[in-house]
């Protein structure tokens, strides 16, 4: 697995099993889950960070954090309905 993918089964692990099969089967997908995954490190950084622009950049990325949730959820339960 991994480091991106790690992050999504880290935030949804009852779904892992899903998120895995899902990834190996379906390249939008594998994407938003590096796109999480990205986000997820931006935001560590920013969160270290003592830049004047912390705040607004920690904003972003948990705003863009929570959009790809709502993305990878949606992906995952079309995949359920067989859409």
């Amino acid at each position: 697995m991994s480091d991106k993918l790690r992050h999504v089964v880290e935030r949804f692990p009852d779904l892992e099993e899903m998120i895995k099969q899902h990834s190996a089967d379906n390249r939008f997908f594998r994407s938003l889950c590096e796109d999480y995954g990205e986000a997820v490190e931006i935001l560590r950084g920013w969160e270290a960070s003592n830049s004047g622009r912390r705040s607004k950049r920690t904003a972003a990325c948990r705003a863009l954090i929570a959009d790809l949730e709502q993305e990878i959820l949606l992906e995952l339960q079309n995949r359920i309905d067989g859409v």
